[in-house]
C-alpha cells in the first residue's frame, strides 16, 4: 500500500495530463508521467499507487488503460493549485467517503474499535503498553495520521479533537455488521465475560486452598449461571466460613486490554450498597481467547461503592459508572 496518501494527486494530475476526452490514458504512459517529476526525493512503485487509487475509486482499470472517475474529478477539483500536496479538503473528502463511508470503512471500523473512550481528555485513546493489539495494517494507521483524524505521541495514538464527535458517531451508526457480523462480535464478548468469570472462581479457589480452607476453596460459584439479575457473577468466601456462608460476592469484568476500564451497572451498585464490604470487583484484564488463560493477574475492589464512587476518575453516564483509570485494587 502507498507510504504517502498524497501519491493520489500525483497519479491523478499525471493521468489528467495525457488523458483523452474520455479521461482515458494507458497506464504504462500514466506511470512514465509520475515518473518524470521527483518530489521529496521520493520515487515509489506507481503502479502500487495506481492500485491505491482504483481501489478508493478515483481511477478505473481496463486492460492496458486508465480512466479517470467522477469522484477522482471531484477530488482533483478540490486540489485548485495542482499540488502534490493534499488540500485541507482532499483529507476531508478522503476521511468522509473513503475511510468513515466507502472503500475502507471496514478496515476503519476494525481499527478504531481498538481505541477507549479517554474521558478526561475528551477523545479515544490507544496505547502500545496497556491495549490489545490493533486489527490494522501499519499503512492505515499512518494514512489516518497524515489526514488529521490520529495523532501519535511516543507509544499513544489519540483521535484528534476536530474528528472526536464524527468518530464517536461512525462508532454507534450500527456498525454496518450483517446479522452474522453481529451475531459474531457478541459471541465474543459473552466468551470474555465467560472466561473471565471461570478465571476468577480459579483465582478464588486457588487463594482460599492456599490459605487452608479446602472446603470454601471446592465451594466457589459462579452464580451468573442461574441469577442474571443477582448483581455479581461469583460467591466466594474471605476466609473459613460457619456453615459454608458465602460472604464474598464478586461482580467480575473482563477486558482483552489491560488498562483498568469498565461500566458498572446501576442495579450492580444498588446490590453494591447493600452488601457493602462483602461486595467486590474483580477486573480481569488481558483476556487472551484463544489461549483460554489471561495475561496478568486481576485487580480487586472490596466496597467499592467507597473506593469507586468517591474516586475523581470514573465518570457518570446513563448507563452506569464508567471506571477507566489506571489503579491499584484494594487487598484481598
Amino acid at each position: 500500500m502507498v507510504d504517502n496518501i498524497a501519491e493520489l494527486n500525483r497519479v491523478l494530475l499525471a493521468a489528467r495530463t495525457i488523458a483523452d476526452k474520455a479521461r482515458s490514458a494507458p497506464v504504462a504512459a500514466v506511470i512514465e508521467q509520475c515518473e518524470s517529476t521527483v518530489i521529496e526525493g521520493r520515487m515509489p512503485d506507481h503502479s502500487v499507487s495506481i492500485r491505491f487509487a482504483t481501489a478508493v475509486g478515483f481511477v478505473a482499470e481496463e486492460g492496458e488503460r486508465l480512466t479517470i472517475t467522477d469522484r477522482g474529478i471531484a477530488f482533483l477539483e478540490l486540489n485548485t493549485d495542482d499540488s502534490y500536496d493534499l488540500a485541507e479538503e482532499q483529507k476531508r473528502l478522503l476521511l468522509r467517503s473513503c475511510f468513515l463511508q466507502g472503500p475502507l470503512r471496514d478496515r476503519t471500523r476494525r481499527l478504531l474499535k481498538g481505541f477507549a473512550p479517554a474521558f478526561r481528555e475528551g477523545t479515544y485513546r490507544w496505547s502500545e503498553i496497556d491495549s490489545a493489539p490493533l486489527d490494522a495494517e501499519d499503512w492505515l494507521v499512518e494514512h489516518l495520521r497524515q489526514l488529521g483524524l490520529l495523532k501519535r505521541e511516543n507509544e499513544v495514538l489519540q483521535v484528534e479533537p476536530d474528528y472526536v464527535t464524527a468518530v464517536a458517531a461512525f462508532l454507534e451508526e450500527g456498525k454496518g455488521w450483517t446479522e452474522e457480523q453481529a451475531r459474531e462480535y457478541y459471541r465474543e464478548k459473552l466468551e470474555i465475560g465467560t472466561l473471565a468469570e471461570d478465571l476468577i472462581v480459579a483465582h478464588e479457589a486457588n487463594r482460599l486452598r492456599a490459605s487452608g480452607f479446602p472446603v470454601e476453596a471446592e465451594s466457589v460459584r459462579r452464580i451468573s449461571r442461574v441469577r442474571v439479575n443477582a448483581g455479581y457473577d461469583v460467591e466466594s468466601f474471605d476466609v473459613a466460613a460457619r456453615g459454608v456462608s458465602f460472604d464474598r460476592f464478586i461482580e467480575v469484568k473482563g477486558s482483552k486490554g489491560t488498562n483498568l476500564r469498565f461500566i458498572w451497572s446501576d442495579n450492580e451498585m444498588k446490590v453494591a450498597r447493600e452488601l457493602k464490604n462483602k461486595y467486590w470487583i474483580y477486573f480481569q484484564g488481558g483476556i487472551d481467547l484463544p489461549n483460554r488463560r489471561a495475561k496478568n493477574e486481576p485487580l480487586a475492589f472490596r466496597n467499592p461503592i467507597d473506593s469507586l464512587l468517591k474516586d475523581s476518575r470514573v465518570t457518570q453516564t446513563p448507563y452506569g459508572l464508567v471506571v477507566e483509570a489506571k489503579m491499584r485494587g484494594a487487598a484481598r
